[in-house]
């Protein structure tokens, strides 16, 4: 019986310690949930070769860690029912935006420039993806998130969720709300899990 409760320390003891270094880097993660609203507030006429006007709305941001941010249009009500929409950035807060080439461009899953992504984006080939982008940002920059839809007048609401490794600040007008608790839930439930294996095998032996 020795033997096979070491053998059990043995297999939980790595869980244990991979469990807490994966809870610690969740813990250090925040999450926002956007409600990004396209109107005629900000718009850029005869940009599209397709004709009509792009949209936009720009969130100016302060990022206090640097590394990997996700922003993930994950649903989106705009005109037409498209799912073609587009996140650009800039560092240069004075920049003509949408005109002028963005720091980072994200087009959809794996296509875009900037911020450590594969360079692989052709101007002249559409998609109809939503952006969904892992870049990384530095720490205590400022930025200009710019959502936008290529699709002609396209306006609406896009849904965006942005994980950062560290909480973000802003004054723009898009509102930031404050950052969720998911990393502590997902710490507690994995903690409980691995208590609750130990004691279990040990109950059964």
């Amino acid at each position: 019986m020795h033997i096979y409760l070491q053998k059990i320390k043995f297999l939980l003891a790595p869980l244990l310690f991979a469990s807490i270094a994966w809870s610690a880097v969740q813990l250090n993660s925040v999450v926002y949930d956007l409600e990004i609203e396209i109107d005629d507030t900000y718009s850029v006429p005869n940009f599209n070769p397709e004709g009509g006007t792009t949209y936009y709305n720009p969130m100016v941001f302060t990022t206090t860690v640097g590394g990997e941010y996700i922003f993930e249009n994950y649903a989106s009500e705009l005109t037409g029912g498209t799912q073609d929409t587009s996140l650009l950035i800039y560092d240069n807060l004075d920049a003509n935006f949408v005109v002028e080439q963005p720091l980072i461009f994200n087009d959809g899953p794996s296509i875009g420039f900037g911020g450590g992504q594969i360079s692989n984006f052709d101007p002249y080939e559409r998609h109809s993806e939503p952006f969904d982008a892992t870049i990384s940002l530095s720490a205590n920059n400022t930025y200009a998130a710019v959502f936008s839809s290529f699709s002609p007048d396209a306006i609406g609401v896009m849904q965006v969720r942005l994980t950062a490794p560290g909480q973000i600040y802003s004054t723009d007008l898009v509102a930031i709300p404050e950052p969720s608790d998911t990393g502590l839930w997902i710490a507690m439930i994995v903690a409980f899990f691995v208590a609750f294996s130990y004691f279990k095998i040990r109950s059964g032996i």
